[in-house]
């Protein structure tokens, strides 16, 4: 199930639950596995983890585990291996930091889409540009309170891809990720082997 921090905010408390509970989850036996397959294995990602800072991602996991707690704990009674990954598809933004009022702050850089606008600043899609996300709460509780602000609700920008990097053998090297190795060796690492 791929969900991004949005996703799991408008599905709140209660949805995650339900989604699960439509799934045969627990652990397979040789019979199950013949005639009644369950899903012995569940990544709940909170993606687009390239828009927060690599120290907010362990509190990205915690907020979509709090959210998501009473359909893990249903999935791991069964007998199913859950894990909660932090995690981008295609990293659009690598880390910075940028230095404000003498103080250092841990940026995220990359290219705004044509429209993005921050503040009175509207980006073309072609210039690079350090935004400080914020830090979540460590409380995963408050984090789930409210998503206001003083000015208005949150918003993020949303970045470009980076650009395709052709290699010497004539292909495409693959795109920047984050944790998508991990989730990928949860569900089907063993099958692999």
């Amino acid at each position: 199930m791929w969900c991004g921090p949005s996703c799991a905010l408008e599905i709140g408390h209660g949805g995650l639950t339900e989604i699960l509970e439509c799934f045969r989850t627990g652990s397979n036996s040789l019979w199950s596995s013949l005639f009644a397959p369950r899903i012995d294995r569940i990544v709940l990602a909170a993606t687009k983890a390239d828009h927060l800072h690599q120290q907010s991602h362990d509190r990205l996991e915690a907020i979509l585990a709090r959210l998501a707690g009473r359909a893990m704990a249903r999935a791991e009674f069964g007998g199913a291996e859950v894990n909660v990954l932090a995690m981008a598809a295609i990293r659009a933004t690598r880390e910075g930091q940028a230095r404000r009022n003498g103080e250092t702050l841990p940026c995220n850089i990359g290219y705004p889409l044509a429209g993005e606008t921050i503040g009175r600043r509207t980006f073309d899609g072609n210039e690079e540009f350090a935004i400080f996300p914020g830090d979540l709460p460590s409380d995963p509780g408050a984090a789930l309170q409210g998503w206001q602000t003083e000015e208005s609700e949150m918003r993020f920008v949303r970045f470009r891809p980076p650009n395709p990097h052709r290699l010497p053998s004539g292909g495409f090297a693959p795109s920047p990720n984050i944790r998508l190795d991990r989730a990928l060796q949860t569900l089907i690492g063993d099958y692999l082997a």
